[in-house]
């Protein structure tokens, strides 16, 4: 026996198919992030150079599937793509010692003086390992930082000055699970040694972790003079006081060099990571 299907039934089947589709589409626009670019003019003149100011917005924020556990240990609620990319590294020396101790072997070649340099009257013939002179009369010293999961040990994602440092380049790509434990690091060299290791899962000072929309501490004297360094710039507001970054990034700040925040150089900017989850 045949059954004949009615034009109502017809239309119903049609309509059932149409709202299913418009159900995978609104999801679908649930997971496509918008942004926008902006400049800070619109004519770029040879030699010079703009600001550019992006923003990217996630229908669902970083809460909503990440978890910050105490003090600043992430832990992902859903499986997400991790990429970290290092921003900048200040932690410096400044030249007062006549060019003395200035670098790993504790000589500078570019001004000569007593030190632990390798020729028979300690004077430094080795430029590999001076470091960076900077319009400020101070040195660009090697920092590390470093990234663990699930209490793995310590992996580096970056070794090295300022100079040799790529804001754009990601450091590290990973897929991350659901309960996941990470945390990120970082120490400096400074007179021919390793500083502590200061990271997100130890209670400390030097560690500083915001999210966009957070306010960066009053009590710390460089943030609240506009004493920053450029390439934090471009990831706070145009006031200097408020994170502007992603819905689902976090800036992680290390103070290196420094044990005590009231200390003029406490300024939570010898290295700055920028932790995006997708």
């Amino acid at each position: 026996m045949k059954y004949h299907h009615t034009p109502l039934g017809g239309r119903l089947a049609i309509g059932l198919l149409a709202c299913l589709c418009s159900l995978q589409s609104v999801s679908a626009a649930e997971t496509i992030p918008t942004g926008k670019l902006d400049i800070d003019r619109t004519l770029v003149r040879v030699g010079s150079f703009s600001q550019l100011d992006w923003q990217i917005h996630y229908k669902t924020g970083i809460t909503e599937v990440l978890e910050v556990v105490s003090p600043n240990i992430l832990k992902p609620k859903n499986d997400l793509t991790m990429r970290v990319r290092v921003l900048g590294a200040s932690f410096q020396q400044a030249k007062d010692n006549n060019g003395g101790g200035n670098n790993t072997d504790g000589v500078d070649s570019s001004n000569p003086a007593k030190g632990s340099g390798t020729t028979s009257n300690e004077i430094d013939n080795v430029t590999s390992d001076d470091e960076i002179r900077r319009s400020n009369n101070a040195y660009d010293l090697p920092v590390e930082a470093v990234w663990s999961i699930n209490n793995s040990s310590w992996a580096t994602i970056f070794s090295g000055p300022q100079a040799k440092l790529n804001p754009a380049k990601v450091v590290l790509d990973r897929k991350v699970k659901a309960g996941d434990i990470i945390n990120f690091g970082g120490r400096g060299y400074f007179n021919k040694a390793w500083l502590p290791l200061y990271t997100t899962a130890k209670s400390t000072p030097n560690v500083l972790m915001l999210k966009n929309g957070d306010s960066i501490p009053a009590t710390n004297q460089a943030f609240q003079q506009s004493l920053l360094e450029d390439f934090l710039k471009p990831y706070l507001a145009m006031d200097g006081k408020t994170v502007k970054i992603g819905n689902r990034e976090f800036l992680v700040l290390i103070e290196l060099g420094q044990t005590d925040p009231a200390h003029y150089g406490f300024d939570l900017q010898d290295l700055a990571v920028l932790v995006t989850f997708e």
